[in-house]
């Protein structure tokens, strides 16, 4: 069954375009014509649009007087975001790098697991963390951004630029740490000074003192070791989330 309307298409055949035209009569032969169409860049030619008033443009507003003062792009409220996902229990948290959309919760786990993080130290002070650098560089390549937890990690392993962060809180991990040392080492010039008045005492009266011995199997004290800053057992157990203070 022929079509009332004629059928026209357009044939790309080699670099002249051609356009046959079939005609509903039977007793009429179709033709074959050669396009006017240029056939390369050159031949183009740019015809500028009519020039529009700004009036046009939609966001104006309706109320007279008033003025556009900034505009922001269209976005899209899904997003892909290289987060944390809480794992293990209530007073041991342990971390898993995933892949996640900005709109689901906290707990969910996302799309695909990047990597890990262990953050209470060891015996060494160390936070062990795993990363899977090649899914990681793939899913930035495909618009996901890390929060600012990841970025701060990736920071540290060379992946990304050192966060800002990080400077911070290794500046308040140095303060920390010379105020320790600072009174470590007023406690041994007291402890001197006192052995030294003890002694003058012994000569002086000539009178023999029961000289208190301290006991050396005695435990050391966790606050008085140089990674006691790393260590905070007796703070509530969100410091992981801020930082080291």
């Amino acid at each position: 069954m022929r079509s009332k309307f004629p059928l026209l298409r357009n044939l790309n055949l080699g670099r002249v375009k051609f356009q046959n035209s079939y005609s509903p009569f039977g007793n009429i032969q179709p033709f074959v014509c050669e396009s006017t169409q240029p056939t390369s860049l050159n031949d183009l030619t740019f015809v500028p649009g009519p020039e529009k008033p700004s009036t046009w443009w939609p966001h104006q507003p309706l109320i007279p007087g008033r003025r556009v003062v900034k505009l922001y792009p269209v976005r899209f409220r899904n997003k892909l975001r290289i987060a944390l996902v809480r794992e293990g229990c209530s007073n041991r948290p342990f971390f898993t790098i995933q892949i996640k959309s900005n709109l689901a919760e906290s707990k969910k786990n996302g799309i695909e697991q990047v990597g890990s993080w262990d953050p209470f130290p060891n015996i060494h002070g160390e936070q062990l963390i795993a990363l899977n650098f090649e899914r990681i560089s793939y899913w930035i390549g495909m618009g996901a951004e890390p929060t600012s937890r990841v970025a701060e990690l990736l920071g540290l392993c060379g992946f990304l630029p050192v966060h800002p962060r990080s400077y911070l809180m290794a500046h308040r991990a140095r303060i920390a740490m010379m105020k320790y040392l600072e009174r470590l080492k007023q406690k041994q010039n007291k402890q001197v000074t006192d052995e030294i008045t003890l002694k003058s005492a012994e000569t002086d009266g000539g009178e023999n003192t029961v000289d208190n011995q301290k006991d050396d199997t005695k435990e050391v004290d966790v606050d008085l070791r140089v990674d006691s800053i790393w260590r905070r057992g007796n703070e509530p157990p969100h410091w992981w989330y801020y930082g080291l203070r």
